[in-house]
């Protein structure tokens, strides 16, 4: 099971393995402009992205998830784009067993 987020592009990504369920979008107070009806944002059974994110935004987003236990991973948005539409974990799980391992990497956009 894993929970975990990716800033990436101006866009925050949150995503799950493994059964783990999204975090409730009603936790991000309305004033980040996240899930709101006016902000542009996707969500599936396993993601949810929000676009366009201001810097302010994001730095209080990330305090709400990882006091909800989400952890950052740096994933490339093209593999995430991926997921999100096809829930496959394969696609995320390369990354993750990377950091499980405990090896730094530093994955570029032509990576994956």
């Amino acid at each position: 099971m894993g929970k975990y987020y990716s800033l990436a592009d101006g866009n925050l990504y949150i995503f799950v393995t493994l059964g783990d369920e999204l975090l409730d979008l009603g936790a991000f107070p309305s004033e980040l402009n996240l899930f709101e009806a006016e902000s542009d944002w996707r969500i599936s059974p396993w993601l949810a992205v929000a676009h366009n994110v201001l810097e302010r935004s994001a730095s209080m987003a990330q305090v709400i998830l990882r006091l909800n236990g989400f952890q950052r991973m740096n994933i490339p948005t093209d593999v995430l784009e991926e997921y999100f539409l096809d829930g496959d974990e394969g696609r995320v799980s390369e990354y993750l067993r990377l950091v499980e391992a405990g090896e730094v990497v530093e994955v570029g956009e032509g990576s994956g």
